[in-house]
């Protein structure tokens, strides 16, 4: 199966079955590599670094691995981490590893502590996701966590991916929410892609 027949059949199921294939097909010895060639994009990217306030994800399972890249920068920037409130998920703080929680209902490991409260100071979000296309849209994993919290932000928006999660077509409705770029890792060089809304 390839990007065509995911655009013919318009299918949100059928797209995150075939784009964890490709993922789990990531040779395991390239994943962390990859991963670090791509949060070094993101460390030179200007709106990263004129941020103050990033909130990013603590990487679970098949995700792009982001843990060394939060305990490097959380001494330089207020780094804001997902935990699920309900249905919703709301930014908490990264303090260290002695903040983080035991796995939730999920298995992904959350930090403790208040919410952060002031979402409009919040400058940068840099978004997991099973996949992205070229015209900014995600494909989460269908429980719409993002989506109702990016509503909530007038923040940039940043997608983070291996080549793999790159689809021409993501099937979408006017729920999802379009991200603002995307930056994803193939060999030889990184791609870096601006999306206008």
């Amino acid at each position: 199966m390839d990007n065509l027949k995911i655009k013919e059949l318009k299918d949100k199921k059928t797209a995150r079955k075939y784009i964890k294939q490709l993922i789990n097909n990531i040779n395991p010895d390239s994943r962390e590599k990859k991963a670090s060639q791509v949060w070094d994009r993101v460390s030179l990217h200007p709106r990263f670094r004129n941020a103050k306030v990033v909130m990013t994800y603590w990487s679970f399972g098949d995700e792009l691995p982001s843990h060394d890249f939060v305990l490097n920068w959380s001494f330089q920037k207020i780094i804001l981490l997902p935990r699920i409130d309900g249905d919703n998920i709301v930014p908490v703080r990264f303090m260290g590893m002695e903040y983080m929680s035991i796995a939730n209902k999920y298995g992904i490991i959350e930090p403790v502590g208040d919410p952060w409260q002031d979402y409009d100071k919040i400058d940068l979000v840099l978004v997991p996701a099973l996949a992205y296309d070229h015209n900014g849209h995600r494909l989460g994993r269908g429980k719409g966590y993002y989506d109702r919290f990016l509503k909530k932000l007038n923040a940039y928006t940043i997608g983070i991916a291996f080549e793999e999660q790159i689809l021409d077509y993501i099937p979408y409705d006017d729920n999802d929410v379009k991200i603002d770029e995307v930056i994803f890792y193939q060999p030889l060089r990184y791609i870096f892609i601006s999306i206008s809304l």
